[in-house]
């Protein structure tokens, strides 16, 4: 591995709670490199001077070959010593077990590199343990690659560099591998599941879980002799991978995996799959322990995950370094009691069909999953939540930044719940903090205590009735803090530094230091504003022991910098209701000198740079308030947090908004009214610009705001609440015409039946590999346009029709057709977008789907099912969008089923259209009768 001193370092630095106990690795090592101790017999093996008609017991008489190795047995306490610097082909494989506290020591003895062992390609394995125990294999270079003829992927077959497995039944433990260099191992990509469409050589879906993800550089695996047959299964104790290095293998980089009887032909065992969290007949692997090991998957385009720990329960994952793996960093599988910690993870990619780009994955029927501690950063995604089936887990004190894609990715079915609290989260590549979609919005998450940066303004943080958002901070550019969080920290976390390298290596190890330049310094609007939340771990990302005072806001507990003579008092200032007050002036006099502040969002204010021990007034004050002092003590170790309440003294509030028009012109001269209940609170008429002012509105919820023009229809908006001495924003009033004023119509009558060209009917075409036709449907005299999808070709656009507007459209739009599906679901996916809308940047802005019977509408981010839908029968699908105050309204077959929802992202203005499937989803769709119009 090289060098450890970095490593060593930021362990130190890192100090953190052992969750679970190490693996016992028993043997020491001599300064030599051979291993010391023990009781049993020194075997030499000497590939240039050695001779397998000697008894190899010492190195002026060692053995030649591995040949001669694998014809012996050993007995416990004995070590096979292969010479430095030397190298062999073939596989090795010993036979024989050792005994509890007497493994038997594979090493190497003599000075100069690591002695190598090259499969080539021609063995399943190059080091190979089989229904054997007590065994530890150190230092040791090993490859398994077959050269390449042919096209890419032709060489990839079932490989690995070293296995461990057996398939007699019953438990076989202690195994420890330390300090070998695994590479370039051309083991073939299998997936569980996936589309059939996508294999290519060495790359094949739907091979079920036995098939699956068996190759690589490190496998630890159960088996059976006879899958009709299976016996009892194979269980896998106290395994312990350190101080090694993998590189370019594939599938994955170290596997752990069970046999589960899913290939045809097989009996079902469900050893390595389970319903649910008590199955009885799940069969995991234990004591798992992967620490200080450095993966690299570049350079190979079939290299994927860089761990893959599935059956296992009570694992340890800590302090490695993951880099460019393909789909997943880490990523546990049928798993419990697995804590994840102190790694680097960077530059996860998608590779050999794989869908993901993840640092690391809670997946599938995983519970009691503890994922803390981490620097995750420059993957695509950072931290997949993937719990399908079942499951929880725990994602704590992690520095998640500069992924290219979603930082967290809640990814879950409704049975799974995630506890997400006090991560350091930066976004400066992406429009998504915390993304999730569809029915991953059943599962519970708790979102608490996170700092939510982003450099983009309106990242997107998902919502649904099941994800809790509370008291996390929100930072950067302008972002839309999610409803559910009643008491959210606004400003900035004011980070120590940018975010830079060097990131980890082979050498250094995971440079976990590099993450603190995400520390807040001192009077940082998170420190002193969280919550405590039970069972937290009890220290933060840098091993300080937190709650030592106020608990802070992300993943680093405050503390006065050692060299730093000063201290900054801050706090939020407030008004009598509750409410944040912007723009107060904070005073702050000592005997010294004073210092002054105002509040910014959120009412957060800070004023730094006061010496230690120091007694402060502080005093909040601003117009039309009554003023608010405390008195304030600044000591070393920790902000001085003060809030004050200051007393509103005029408590009405007013109205404001604007009357449009059903093209977004202002109209004039509106008369608009104000009402709480039957009782008219005011009213006022619109100005030339539209802009409108009701004044004198008490404070207070539920108020009804109407707007009216003769010859319009009149518009009514409820649920406006008036903050004190505050305008609330009513939003537009669009009065539309009575009648709608139709831009395009489209019925498809008058075209030939038969291939639809790019441009006919002046839509845009797109059918690569699939076919748009004009189809006799529902009549001769009726014609429809016909969307069939049998391949995943066509990229983006997929196979649809589709149009950009020349001038994008603005205000009150309705857009209206008839949809039908007439295909069951075979294979594949199935959703056919009928219609998607999109804004000037081409992203979906208001997305309908018909998928598996299912009608799907996003509302927000969020899609929701709002209906089902019958193979062969016509629905009339209309979306009226309001792109001024970006609100739609759904309408099927005339009855409103979604109402005012907001858009999925921003649309100032209806650009595009779009009647379409792409991607792996496969089946027919027609459309007909396509109107788009300005009004209702």
């Amino acid at each position: 591995m090289g060098k450890r001193l970095g490593r060593a370092l930021v362990g130190a630095m890192l100090l953190g709670v052992g969750l679970l106990p190490s693996s016992t690795a028993a043997t020491a090592v001599g300064g030599d490199g051979t291993a010391a101790g023990g009781s049993g017999t020194r075997y030499y093996v000497d590939a240039v001077h050695g001779s397998d008609d000697v008894k190899g017991t010492s190195p002026g008489r060692a053995w030649r070959t591995l040949q001669k190795v694998n014809e012996t047995t050993f007995d416990p306490g004995d070590q096979i010593l292969l010479r430095a610097g030397q190298s062999w082909g073939g596989q090795l494989w010993p036979k024989g077990s050792g005994a509890t506290r007497r493994p038997i020591v594979i090493d190497k003895y003599g000075p100069g590199a690591k002695p190598a062992i090259h499969g080539g390609g021609e063995v399943a394995e190059t080091v190979r343990l089989f229904n054997q125990h007590d065994w530890e294999i150190r230092n040791l270079e090993v490859t398994n690659a077959k050269p390449l003829t042919g096209e890419p992927g032709t060489n990839l077959r079932d490989l690995r560099g070293i296995e461990v497995a057996g398939d007699a039944g019953g438990t076989l433990s202690h195994f420890v591998i330390d300090g070998v260099d695994v590479h370039d191992v051309t083991g073939e990509v299998n997936w569980i599941g996936g589309d059939v469409a996508g294999n290519k050589p060495g790359v094949t879906f739907q091979t079920g879980w036995d098939r699956s993800k068996n190759t690589g550089g490190i496998v630890f695996r159960g088996t059976v002799a006879d899958i009709a047959a299976p016996g009892t299964a194979t269980v896998l104790n106290d395994i312990l991978v350190e101080n090694s290095s993998v590189k370019r293998t594939s599938f994955a980089g170290i596997i752990v995996k069970q046999h589960t009887g899913s290939s045809e032909g097989a009996v079902k065992t469900g050893w390595g799959e389970r319903a649910n969290a008590t199955d009885p007949r799940f069969t995991p692997h234990t004591n798992v322990v992967i620490r200080n090991n450095f993966i690299q998957q570049d350079g190979n385009d079939y290299a994927c995950n860089g761990m893959y720990v599935t059956d296992v329960r009570g694992g340890l994952v800590e302090g490695n370094v993951v880099y460019r793996a393909g789909t997943s960093g880490i990523e546990a599988y049928y798993a419990d009691d697995v804590v994840i910690q102190h790694n680097e993870v960077y530059e996860t990619q998608q590779k050999a069909g794989g869908a993901d780009s993840n640092a690391i994955d809670p997946d599938k029927a995983t519970t009691r999953i503890v994922v803390q501690y981490n620097f995750v950063h420059h993957n695509g995604d950072g931290i997949l939540i993937c719990q399908f089936s079942f499951g929880d887990t725990v994602i704590r004190y992690n520095t998640i930044a500069g992924n290219s894609r979603y930082q967290i990715y809640l990814h879950s079915d409704r049975a799974a719940t995630a506890k997400i609290y006090n991560n350091a989260i930066y976004s400066d590549r992406s429009d998504h903090l915390i993304y999730g979609y569809g029915s991953s919005l059943n599962a519970t998450y708790d979102i608490r205590n996170n700092i939510l940066y982003s450099t983009r303004a309106n990242a997107a943080l998902t919502t649904s009735p099941t994800i809790t958002y509370d008291n996390n901070l929100y930072g950067g550019a302008a972002l839309v803090v999610p409803q559910s969080d009643g008491r959210p920290v606004l400003g900035d976390p004011l980070f120590t530094a940018a975010l830079t390298g060097p990131f980890g290596t082979e050498e250094s190890g995971p440079r976990l230091d590099r993450a603190l330049a995400l520390v807040p310094t001192s009077g940082s609007v998170a420190v002193g504003t969280g919550v405590a939340i039970a069972d937290n771990g009890g220290r933060d990302y840098a091993g300080t022991p937190i709650y030592q005072g106020l608990p802070d806001v992300g993943a680093f507990e405050y503390r006065t910098p050692q060299r730093q003579n000063w201290e900054s008092i801050n706090g939020v200032v407030r008004d009598q209701f509750g409410h944040a007050v912007e723009d107060a002036t904070v005073v702050v006099e000592t005997p010294r000198r004073t210092y002054r502040a105002s509040t910014q969002a959120g009412g957060f204010y800070r004023i730094a740079g006061l010496p230690f021990d120091t007694v402060a007034a502080v005093k909040a004050s601003r117009d039309g308030y009554d003023a608010a002092t405390a008195t304030v003590v600044v000591r070393r170790g920790d902000t001085a947090r003060q809030d004050l309440t200051i007393g509103l003294q005029d408590t009405d509030g007013s109205i404001t908004g604007r009357v449009l028009d059903q093209r977004a012109a202002a109209l004039a001269g509106a008369v608009v009214t104000v009402r709480a209940g039957d009782e008219v609170i005011g009213s006022t008429r619109s100005g030339t610009d539209g802009a409108f002012v009701v004044p004198d509105v008490p404070m207070g919820t539920g108020y009804t705001v109407v707007a009216e023009l003769d010859g319009r229809q009149v518009v009514e908006r409820s649920g406006i609440s008036v903050l004190p001495a505050a305008a609330a924003d009513g939003g537009a009033f669009l009065l539309a015409d009575p009648e709608r004023e139709d831009l395009q119509v489209h019925a498809f009558d008058d075209l030939p039946t038969g291939a639809l060209p790019d441009g006919g009917a002046g839509w845009t075409v797109s059918a690569t590999g699939n076919a748009v036709d004009v189809a006799e449907v529902p009549s001769a005299s009726d014609r429809s346009v016909r969307l069939t999808r049998t391949a995943n070709t066509g990229g983006t656009a997929g196979t649809g029709v589709s149009q950009v507007f020349a001038t994008p459209l603005r205000g009150l739009v309705t857009v209206e057709a008839r949809v039908m599906r007439d295909q069951p679901y075979v294979s594949g996916s199935n959703w056919f977008g009928l219609p998607y809308l999109y804004n000037e940047s081409g992203a979906a802005a208001v997305s309908v789907a018909f998928d598996k019977g299912n009608i799907i509408a996003y509302e927000g981010p969020t899609s929701r099912t709002v209906g089902t839908y019958e193979l062969g029968r016509w629905y009339d699908v209309r979306l009226v969008v309001d792109t001024v105050n970006q609100r739609f309204d759904l309408y099927l077959d005339g009855t409103r089923i979604s109402d005012d929802q907001p858009f999925r992202t921003a649309m100032p203005a209806l650009a595009g259209i779009a009647f379409y499937a792409n991607s792996s989803n496969y089946g027919s769709a027609y459309v007909d009768d396509v109107r788009i119009s300005y009004g209702l």
